[in-house]
């Protein structure tokens, strides 16, 4: 007797099938029908079609691997068992088709524990971060390329080289090296990191001059000799 026998058949009154795919479709449409032919067989060496579903029934927001979790994989789900269950051949269909609203790649990256390495803006703290490095707990977040798009497009009220200095790059010779009205010191700034007159990089709002004596000309009431920072 083999362990997928399950007793004499009722000729009358019960449907014989061919195989167990067959049976599992006319008579179990409720179950997945790879797992129900698993199931049918007994065997012990079915692992899940690999394929991709959403991860609501485990607690993500994110794909989902149909696999089991013991095997190692931390994408797995668990084995799917019900048929009404949407099943992606990749992980960038799942992402693409249950969670549109996450950018695709991060969806991907999350889903597999991957690492991303693109940049994503932190707006509280006005820098942006590398994902690799600090993976965004936001994930509607937009996500850009390079530093650079990520400073221009995410956090465009700051200058590039504001945004650049907060998010931990190197600024040396960033500035412009024009200058701006310090008015917390009332003194001609440079745009510019380094010692006077550099007074550190522009904000989004300052006014820029090409000269030192335009820039000596809004704090006109400021003798020339110590109008520029020293």
């Amino acid at each position: 007797k083999g362990n997928t026998c399950g007793g004499l058949a009722n000729v009358a009154a019960d449907r014989i099938y061919a195989n167990p795919r067959s049976c599992c479709e006319s008579e179990l449409g409720w179950l997945f029908v790879e797992f129900c032919e698993a199931e049918s067989f007994k065997s012990e060496c079915y692992g899940g079609t690999g394929r991709y579903y959403r991860g609501d029934s485990v607690g993500v927001n994110n794909c989902v691997k149909d696999c089991d979790p013991a095997s190692g994989d931390r994408s797995c789900g668990g084995i799917v068992k019900e048929a009404w269950v949407v099943l992606h051949d990749t992980v960038e269909d799942c992402c693409t088709h249950e969670y549109d609203w996450i950018d695709n790649e991060l969806c991907a990256a999350r889903s597999t524990y991957s690492t991303l390495n693109k940049y994503w803006a932190d707006k509280t703290n006005g820098k942006c971060e590398d994902d690799s490095m600090s993976p965004t707990k936001d994930l509607s977040a937009a996500i850009y390329e390079s530093i650079e798009s990520c400073c221009s497009e995410g956090l465009s009220w700051l200058t590039e080289a504001e945004c650049l200095s907060a998010s931990g790059m190197d600024t040396t010779g960033l500035g412009t090296y024009q200058y701006y009205v310090d008015f917390e010191s009332v003194h001609c700034s440079q745009d510019c990191e380094g010692p006077a007159p550099c007074g550190g990089l522009t904000k989004q709002w300052n006014i820029l001059y090409e000269t030192e004596d335009e820039c000596c000309e809004q704090i006109w009431w400021i003798a020339k000799r110590d109008c520029l920072k020293k």
